[in-house]
């Protein structure tokens, strides 16, 4: 009987271990072409264009970019994502933001509008550099598992360009942005479903009153009854005053959203 069961065990075995061996060459192809092809053609870091080592043909970060544009540890807001004291962080809001009307109920961010950060969002603006855009959209989503909201969204939608911007442009931040957040964290895309009304002039050149004039009522939903009853994150690269985040909560919300959550690169505190 033992012999028996023994004879049966390794047949069994043997067709078991029969598709992972498959599995396993296939992964040993797989890996030994990625090598060859970093052999060839070594990757370059999306951030500063160095030759560096990669693992399984993944082309990002270099070890110094991938540090530079880490995720900033200091304590953040969780409604408006400006950095303040950790005696706020319970609290839900800062000083900042605690006596101003925010239409969306919180936000995230990977750092300060400064340094390595800031020179990443505004090369990202350019379609050379989308490349960078989505590996920073990867860390974006790394910063919201590592933060995450209260509930999770149902829908990506980014905040939107005019159409002759985007033709100028040949790129949209934000939308690059958002595709890499909606694949990294497993929600549904809605790339079109707000649309920019009219061109803007450039929010950067404003005031703070001057920049929620501009942007008031540039933005509109389209297809309501996907929107409706949804928690939506919307998507940018840069917020300052919170004016563009607030504009399109405000018409997402008007369509039906149930909430909006804000996702950007990064803060600025430049009010000026």
């Amino acid at each position: 009987m033992k012999a028996a069961g023994a004879s049966v065990s390794v047949e069994i075995s043997d067709i078991d271990h029969d598709k992972p061996q498959a599995s396993r060459s296939g992964r040993w192809l797989k890996s030994a072409l990625a090598a060859a092809i970093d052999l060839l053609f070594p990757p370059r870091c999306v951030a500063c264009a160095a030759q560096f080592e990669s693992q399984c043909g993944a082309v990002l970060l270099c070890q110094s970019c991938d540090t530079s544009l880490a995720i900033d540890q200091r304590p953040t807001c969780p409604r408006c994502a400006m950095q303040c004291s950790e005696i706020d962080v319970p609290r839900g809001n800062c000083g900042d933001c605690r006596s101003r009307k925010l239409r969306f109920t919180a936000a995230r961010t990977i750092g300060p509008y400064r340094g390595a950060l800031r020179t990443a969002v505004l090369k990202g603006k350019h379609a050379l550099h989308e490349p960078l855009v989505k590996a920073l959209g990867q860390r974006l989503a790394e910063t919201i598992r590592r933060l995450p909201f209260a509930e999770l969204p149902d829908l990506v939608v980014p905040v939107p360009t005019h159409w002759l911007k985007q033709l100028w442009r040949k790129t949209n931040p934000a939308s690059t942005l958002g595709e890499a957040l909606s694949r990294q964290l497993g929600i549904p895309w809605a790339g079109r479903a707000l649309i920019c009304r009219r061109f803007l002039q450039r929010q950067a050149s404003l005031t703070p009153p001057e920049r929620r004039k501009n942007v008031r009522g540039a933005f509109y939903a389209r297809n309501s009854s996907r929107l409706a009853g949804k928690r939506i994150l919307l998507v940018d690269d840069v917020m300052t005053t919170g004016a563009t985040a607030n504009e399109g909560a405000r018409a997402l919300l008007a369509a039906g959203a149930a909430a909006v959550y804000v996702a950007t690169v990064s803060r600025s505190s430049d009010d000026s």
